[in-house]
């Protein structure tokens, strides 16, 4: 038995396990004391890069297979191989928008679905970039890469059009920490 704040789980059983998520369903006594089911996923976390080149943030929109076309920032997994989550944020933005080295600053990490996996977003900002040649992942192959001036992203951000929630946490904290 494993107790978890007021939670005690008893048993866990694998529901499903493919190369991208493995879902359990936990047999617990909930706080009040009854039994109960609870139902997790294990994902890679993942990293978000707030990317300032010039005053302007770099944005990338791309079709997601579950949600549409979506703004935000680049970003994607923490594989198994990479040091740290500063090791895939440099990854990635190179990956997905060609800029590299800089200077870059965490900023943290979010439980973006906190009652269904305990997968963290890592937030890292990075200026002073290199750009370079990008080399998308061939799910990415209709990636497009904006340069968003700062103040446009905050209010993007603010309006939805930064439909990725960890996105648009960090394009407001890196607003508020240039405009002050």
């Amino acid at each position: 038995m494993e107790t978890r704040g007021p939670w005690r789980r008893h048993h866990r059983e694998t529901l499903c396990t493919t190369g991208r998520l493995v879902a359990y369903q936990d047999q617990v006594t909930l706080p009040d004391g009854s039994a109960g089911r609870y139902d997790w996923v294990r994902v890679p976390d993942q990293v978000r890069v707030a990317a300032l080149v010039g005053g302007s943030l770099l944005i990338v929109e791309q079709y997601h297979y579950l949600t549409g076309t979506m703004w935000q920032l680049p970003g994607g997994n923490v594989d198994p191989g990479d040091q740290d989550s500063g090791a895939a944020a440099r990854r990635e933005l190179a990956e997905e928008t060609g800029f590299r080295e800089g200077c870059w600053t965490p900023r943290g990490a979010l439980h973006p679905l906190p009652g269904l996996t305990p997968a963290r977003v890592h937030l890292w900002s990075a200026e002073g970039l290199t750009p370079g040649k990008p080399a998308p992942e061939p799910g990415e192959a209709d990636l497009g890469v904006r340069h968003v001036p700062l103040a446009e992203a905050v209010r993007a951000a603010c309006d939805g059009r930064i439909g990725c929630a960890a996105s648009a946490a960090l394009v407001l904290a890196v607003g508020a920490a240039h405009a002050g």
